[in-house]
């Protein structure tokens, strides 16, 4: 079921993922082939926790193997946080999908991941 239809879903499923960005392009969150689901990405939040450092970072999703950049070479500020998906530019991960990316150094840049879970 590579695109679900969502107008009689059966749950959805809150969830939130965080985590450190690396300096590889590294997964965040998956929705895996064969799910039965859609994941609806609400908001991602990218932090640098430097105090002194600034540090950039690439959003990227993967769609069946091909990547798409959404925010490439991102400038944050130390100690700062941006808002790289809110409500109003939320999107749909669907099957066999993710979302991920990387900073141009480890243990800078946390994220945040709001989303939910279709089914």
């Amino acid at each position: 079921m590579a695109n679900p239809n969502i107008v009689n879903v059966s749950r959805i499923l809150a969830n939130t993922v965080t985590g450190a960005a690396i300096s590889s392009n590294t997964v965040w969150h998956i929705n895996p082939a064969s799910s039965g689901s859609v994941h609806k990405i609400n908001t991602v939040n990218i932090s640098n926790i430097s105090a002194t450092a600034n540090a950039d970072f690439d959003l990227i999703i993967t769609n069946a193997g091909s990547n798409t950049m959404l925010m490439k070479t991102i400038a944050i500020p130390s100690s700062a946080t941006i808002v790289a998906v809110d409500k109003s530019s939320s999107f749909y991960l669907l099957e066999n999908s993710k979302i991920g990316g990387k900073a141009n150094s480890n243990s800078l840049i946390q994220f945040m991941i709001s989303l939910e879970q279709i089914y």
